[in-house]
C-alpha cells in the first residue's frame, strides 16, 4: 500500500502544509508546522488505516520523514 505523504515546506513569511498540492495552512512556525502535520498524519491513518507520513523539505532542499504511521 502507498504511503500518503503531507509536506511541510518553506513558504514566505513562515511554513506550509500541504497535502496532493493543496495548501492546508500556511505562514507557520516551523515547528508548528511539522506538529499540525504530524497530527494530520496520524488522524488520517487511524481514520483509514492507509500509512502515512510528514516529508519536510529543509530551506537547503534536503528532505527529511517524520511522523511515519502504518
Amino acid at each position: 500500500m502507498e504511503r500518503i505523504l503531507i509536506a511541510v515546506e518553506p513558504d514566505e513569511g513562515g511554513w506550509r502544509i500541504q497535502l496532493a498540492g493543496i495548501v492546508i495552512a500556511r505562514n507557520l512556525d516551523k515547528v508548528v508546522a511539522i506538529d499540525k502535520a504530524a497530527d494530520l498524519a496520524r488522524e488520517r491513518h487511524a481514520a483509514t488505516g492507509t500509512p502515512t507520513g510528514v516529508h519536510v523539505r529543509m530551506t537547503c532542499g534536503d528532505g527529511v520523514m517524520v511522523g511515519l504511521n502504518g
